[in-house]
């Protein structure tokens, strides 16, 4: 196992990430080569060693899309929050098998680092697509999209930066529109809806099927 996330560029979990029978993990916001519990805000350009735009796809699967954004954008860095480990490895894999030195992949778990970490109007863009929809009304509090989150992802976000949201879920599509449109830190971008795509592996399996999709862009307003 150790040598395996050596060669994903990960390392192996400190104990106090390990996790214990019947106690809840604590969330886990701590970049590779933090120590556990570190909620300091982050420094982007220490992170990725250069001054540059940072976008954030919370929930980054494989990462089809960060690498494939990575590859088609060098002057922007992307950094991918996913909680399953080895979909961070599987994804981190395809980064360093592409040559890709923008783009980085940690098990984070997303929204606490949006709610805790994140620094003010330091991101170009975060997104989100196909989230979890947790269906089952006891388990509808672990959903990312609640009016805390909308809030702190604005306040995440440049001036101008967006917020971009896939999901095949659309009775959940319209509860994330119903939080972020009443967020006032976010405006939707008219014409979001339709004309663009993730790009994600789940989209492409999804559009086989020909299952339905919605989509969705929101941006911090520009400065007056």
């Amino acid at each position: 196992m150790r040598r395996a996330l050596k060669r994903a560029g990960l390392s192996p979990a400190p104990k106090e990430f390990l996790e214990s029978p019947g106690v809840p993990p604590p969330p886990r916001v701590a970049l590779p080569g933090e120590a556990p519990g570190t909620e300091s805000p982050i420094d982007w350009a220490a992170f990725f060693g250069r001054v540059s735009a940072v976008e954030l796809e919370i929930g980054s699967g494989r990462g089809r899309f960060l690498t494939d954004a990575a590859a088609e954008r060098p002057g922007t860095s992307f950094l991918g929050a996913e909680i399953e480990l080895e979909y961070t490895r599987i994804a981190q894999a395809r980064a360093e098998k592409m040559g890709l030195s923008n783009v980085r992949f940690a098990r984070l778990d997303g929204k606490e680092l949006v709610l805790r970490r994140v620094p003010g109007a330091s991101l170009a863009a975060i997104h989100v697509f196909f989230p979890d929809p947790w269906p089952k009304k006891r388990h509808a509090k672990r959903r990312l999209f609640s009016p805390d989150f909308a809030r702190a992802a604005a306040a995440a976000l440049a001036p101008g930066g967006l917020l971009r949201v896939a999901t095949d879920n659309l009775p959940y599509f319209e509860t994330i529109r119903e939080v972020l449109d009443a967020e006032p830190g976010l405006e939707k971008v008219p014409g979001s809806e339709s004309g663009w795509s993730s790009g994600t592996d789940y989209e492409r399996k999804y559009e086989k099927e020909g299952r339905p999709m919605a989509r969705g862009i929101w941006r911090r307003p520009p400065r007056a």
